[in-house]
């Protein structure tokens, strides 16, 4: 988990300096290798590993479930977030159990239902369906880094899917949120912990 994590972040630095060549070279006043920076020195990059249990088909009231029913959707607020692909598996036929015993359950191949898994929206508002392949990491662009970049790198709104499928599909997948120190500035006069209360207090 250290290594990969590890990797995550050390290639979201490169990312980053990917960022940087582009602000420094489209925004007046840009700070050479900051979003870099920002990656490499931040003490607040969170890993989580996400389980997504088996998706109702309807509702209590007997309603078709949304297509956010996963995760509903959002922005990350954080500045790049690393993503690996997504791991489906089969509850019905391997009912996890709370055991010492720690064998990874059986993986499918593929998701049992291919309209399943992560879609973005993008800029011009469509919706499109993000497969990851397996030897593969991908990045989408939080809020922190549209506020650093004013706005020439736009957060990506995301939601995530469910396996409609009348069977138990269970989805996990890791996600590293790369975050700036709180006392860095994501805008003029303000901090990053200044932004993560704004974010608290829209959410909650």
């Amino acid at each position: 988990m250290t290594e990969l994590c590890t990797l995550i972040i050390d290639t979201a630095a490169l990312v980053a300096r990917a960022c940087d060549q582009y602000a420094l070279a489209n925004i007046e006043g840009y700070k050479k290798g900051y979003l870099e920076h920002v990656v490499k020195t931040s003490l607040t990059t969170k890993a989580r590993l996400l389980h997504y249990f088996p998706a109702p088909e309807t509702d209590a009231s007997g309603k078709e479930m949304d297509d956010d029913d996963w995760c509903a959707i959002h922005l990350d607020h954080g500045c790049l977030t690393g993503l690996t692909s997504a791991m489906f598996v089969d509850e019905a036929e391997n009912e996890p159990k709370q055991s010492a015993d720690l064998t990874p359950l059986p993986e499918l191949p593929t998701s049992p239902d291919p309209k399943a898994g992560l879609y973005i929206r993008s800029r011009t508002g469509e919706v499109v369906k993000v497969n990851i392949p397996k030897d593969c990491i991908a990045f989408q662009t939080g809020e922190a880094l549209e506020l650093i970049t004013q706005g020439k790198f736009k957060a990506v709104p995301h939601f995530v899917k469910g396996a409609k499928t009348g069977g138990k599909i269970a989805r996990n997948t890791l996600a590293v949120f790369t975050q700036p120190n709180l006392p860095e500035e994501v805008t003029a006069g303000k901090t990053f912990a200044d932004f993560a209360r704004e974010v608290v207090e829209r959410n909650h």
